[in-house]
């Protein structure tokens, strides 16, 4: 009869699939969502997303929930989500450009004499839901490389379709894990050539590092382990 877009913004890429999934499920069990927004209790969903090594080491993190356009959710309440709320605004739920954070910027700061506006798109994924699979394509552009692959995972059966929020959550998890193999390599890089004492980088916070990837590449081989995964063209390498 109609469509109602929802839009998930976030920080990060992970956290912003780990959100998303929490909205596929919530709509799946209760379409209502889609026409009474704040009768759902976003928020302690959202904190039960954020895993402790995000909440100790990136506190910056922030999500945000519009749906048919308006703001039913975020994280944060400060002056950077009415930016936000002026990007989405301009976005109107596609991908955001360079020209949309310019023209936001624009109409929350004034004028723009003095200030330089980049955007940067890193990673991109796509999902698509299949008779007798969900697929995800990835396109990303990491360590001034670019590569793609794509992930697949079969239903068991028709009637026991493997839901597409834990698939979101797996290609989350994934993507996390990836980038902190690319810290952590830039970290040995650093150490090789003795320029990581003039940085900000602590053992503590490299050591929490370390335990997250592992605990992500744990839950990974969990989730391929109960479930028939497909990788092309190849299983990405995240250690």
């Amino acid at each position: 009869m109609s469509t109602i877009t929802i839009v998930v913004r976030g920080q990060n890429i992970p956290s912003t699939m780990r959100m998303t999934s929490v909205v596929v499920d919530e709509i799946r069990r209760d379409p209502n969502v889609l026409h009474e927004p704040d009768g759902f209790d976003w928020d302690s969903n959202w904190r039960r997303k954020v895993s402790k090594y995000e909440a100790d080491y990136n506190q910056e993190n922030w999500i945000a929930v519009y749906v048919a356009g308006m703001l039913a959710y975020a994280s944060r309440d400060d002056e950077n989500m009415e930016a936000l709320t002026e990007v989405e605004s301009l976005a109107d739920g596609q991908d955001v450009t360079e020209a949309t954070v310019s023209e936001a910027a624009s109409n929350v700061l004034g004028a723009l004499e003095d200030i330089a506006v980049e955007h940067d798109s890193q990673t991109a994924f796509v999902f698509t839901p299949f008779p007798a699979y969900h697929r995800a394509a990835i396109l990303e552009c990491r360590d001034r490389r670019t590569g793609s692959f794509a992930v697949a995972v079969y239903h068991p059966m028709p009637t026991k379709p493997v839901r597409l929020s834990h698939f979101i959550s797996f290609c989350a998890d994934m993507t996390e894990a990836l980038t902190h193999k690319s810290f952590l390599d830039r970290v040995q890089e650093m150490v090789a050539d003795n320029s990581i004492k003039n940085s900000s980088i602590t053992p503590s916070f490299v050591q929490a590092t370390r335990n997250r990837r592992r605990d992500l590449i744990h839950t990974i081989e969990n989730f391929e382990k109960a479930n028939k995964v497909v990788y092309r063209p190849e299983r990405p390498k995240f250690t």
